[in-house]
């Protein structure tokens, strides 16, 4: 039986979530953004349906882009078990206006990288790709004569010796510079199935020296006394030396090595911004894993996360995958974030590796660099500023059909104005467009409107356009996919908490938690198509109810039951999802709560339980 209260919050929560903006200080992107010579390193892993690695592939070396949607690269290359020769070849690119790009791959005949494009690095991996190839690519822009050298460098690395996973390694460590052409001992922290069982363990490496050229490039030598880093690298600095990429060039060497200038003092509240991420990640658990992912990043400043990535996974189809989580600090400057070890750099950057004693089957690296600010004269939509209404899942994260949306920019609208409900196709005299279709107004602004995506828009992606008055803004496109779930959050005692009610209406919140067995109502957006249909603005009269695909929900890593989906009476555009607690929560505390659907997934948000 459905639970259905209504949502005494809902309008004037809708208006409260409006209130955070993104900033605007630069133009959009394109081709153009995207001329000069970079330093890159690719490594692709073909993994077969048990994770083995059936076709290894590395190259480095300089790529050079046209600013018109070609690129020429020359480089070194290791294939399988032989030793490096040099690669040479063309390919193409583009760029839209946010960053995202789509480059063909250098290494994969017929295989594209889905990359992002910052003003530190270009980075991303095949999350579209068909191939079983996981891959990761980062590209840095080289100096015209040289950059400096100088650090101090954290970096990460992880490698497959001989193109295998049996001796995988993942590691996080400092460079620091100790007299020219030596580093201080390097305190390496890390694991590797043949050292402790896989638990992580920190080496000391003494003797760890560097030669550079003046072409920006350069050699780490690590020597050979430690298992967990060895032997020589060969990496690049980015032109204004806060990058450092590379890999090993001998035969049979599959690795990559990421470094950012080290953050002076980190504090809880150091990581803040939004960034690009990409990663590529292993799990040898006895159903070994494959995972490259392509995304964005959030950081809040007080150790609160909210993330959005593109997952290309072993054996299943790419899925859209947003959550929230914390950061803590630990005594060694580093932060630990998801079961990963995450060290801070300038800039915004960061470097991660997946180093935790709960998971020593876990081989990850991923790598953050910061969003180009974007701006626009007149009617202008940020394309970063296309947001979940309800998660403020970072951009990237695809729209969907019946979804509450925040567009973000500048001369938006004359005036602020909230509509009720059926929300109209105009609203103080703005209109929003989604691939040709006028999308409901519930609420406009000079900087900011919110909208409901039309349920007739179809295909992958969607094209946003503003009309204020005679006025049209610039055209932003994002991806669009059949759901996008994010469940909303309300203020309640000086906090943000999960928009999860009681069957008597009552909030869920830390004084008022719920029980197992009992079933709450989990308000949310992006679910998607509705059956019967029910008119773009219109609210739900609940008779008959406006149904979706029941999703799969968990708390606490158990499978909820799901009772309900759909849109909830007399608000339009807000979908509900009445869901049983499980029995087997035995104990007081905050549970995460996931939702999944054919997809997307959604997580890492918690609600209280007594």
């Amino acid at each position: 039986m459905a639970i259905f209260k209504g949502w005494s919050f809902c309008l004037t929560a809708v208006a409260a979530w409006l209130a955070s903006g993104l900033a605007l200080d630069a133009q959009t992107l394109g081709n153009q953004s995207l001329k000069s010579n970079y330093f890159f390193r690719y490594v692709s892993m073909v993994a077969s349906a048990t994770g083995s690695i059936g076709d290894a592939r590395s190259i480095q070396g300089s790529i050079t882009f046209d600013g018109a949607g070609s690129y020429t690269f020359t480089g070194q290359q290791v294939t399988g078990v032989a030793a490096a020769v040099a690669a040479s070849g063309t390919g193409t690119y583009s760029v839209d206006p946010a960053g995202v790009v789509s480059l063909t791959s250098p290494l994969r005949a017929g295989d594209f990288v889905n990359a992002r494009l910052g003003p530190e690095a270009l980075i991303g991996s095949g999350t579209e790709n068909t191939d079983s190839a996981f891959d990761l690519f980062v590209a840095i822009p080289a100096a015209a004569s040289s950059g400096a050298f100088s650090g101090p460098y954290s970096a990460v690395t992880m490698e497959f010796p001989g193109g295998s996973t049996a001796n995988a390694i993942n590691t996080i460590f400092n460079l620091r510079i100790s007299l020219p052409g030596a580093f201080f001992p390097v305190s390496v922290y890390g694991h590797t199935p043949g050292l402790a069982s896989g638990s992580p363990t920190t080496q000391v490496i003494s003797n760890a020296a560097y030669v550079f050229a003046g072409s920006g490039s350069g050699t780490l030598t690590f020597g050979s006394s430690a298992s967990l880093l060895s032997g020589s690298k060969t990496v690049y600095v980015s032109a204004d030396g806060n990058v450092i990429i590379g890999g090993s060039t001998a035969a049979g060497a599959h690795d990559f090595l990421i470094g950012v200038t080290t953050l002076a003092n980190p504090t809880a509240a150091s990581w803040n911004g939004n960034s690009w991420t990409a990663g590529l990640r292993f799990e040898s658990a006895a159903q070994p894993n494959w995972v490259s992912h392509t995304g964005s990043l959030s950081a809040q400043g007080a150790g609160s996360i909210s993330f959005y990535r593109r997952l290309d996974q072993l054996g299943a189809s790419a899925l859209d995958f947003t959550a929230s989580a914390t950061s803590a600090l630990n005594p060694n400057g580093l932060l630990s974030f998801e079961l990963a070890q995450v060290a801070l750099g300038v800039n915004g950057m960061f470097v991660a590796s997946a180093i935790d004693p709960s998971d020593p089957g876990a081989f990850e690296i991923y790598f953050g660099a910061p969003w180009t600010p974007l701006s626009g004269s007149g009617v202008f939509l940020n394309p970063l500023g296309v947001v979940n209404a309800a998660s403020f899942a970072p951009a990237g994260n695809p729209i969907s059909p019946g979804e509450f949306i925040t567009l973000y920019g500048s001369g938006l609208a004359d005036s602020t104005q909230v509509a009720k409900p059926p929300y109209p196709a105009t609203l103080n005299n703005v209109t929003v467009t989604i691939n040709g279709t006028k999308a409901p107004l519930y609420y406009v602004s000079a900087t900011q409107i919110n909208c409901l995506v039309p349920y007739a828009v179809t295909g992958n992606t969607a094209s946003i356009v503003l009309t204020n008055g005679s006025a049209a803004s610039n055209s932003v496109t994002v991806p669009l996919a059949p759901t996008s779930p994010g469940i909303y959050s309300v203020a309640s005692g000086g906090a943000q908490v999960l928009a999860i009610e009681h069957s008597n209406g009552s909030l869920v919140t830390a004084d008022n938690p719920a029980n197992p067995g009992e079933t709450v109502v989990v308000y949310i957006t992006g679910m998607g198509a509705v059956t019967p249909t029910v008119t773009d603005g219109a609210a739900s009269t609940g008779n008959p109810f406006n149904k979706t695909a029941l999703p799969i929900a968990d708390i606490a890593d158990q499978q909820a039951s799901v009772l309900f989906s759909g849109l909830t009476p007399n608000f339009p555009g807000l979908y509900q999802l009445n869901v049983t607690i499980p029995n087997t929560i035995s104990s007081a505390g905050n549970y995460p709560i996931g939702i999944q659907t054919n997809n997307a997934f959604h997580d890492r948000l918690f609600i209280p339980i007594q």
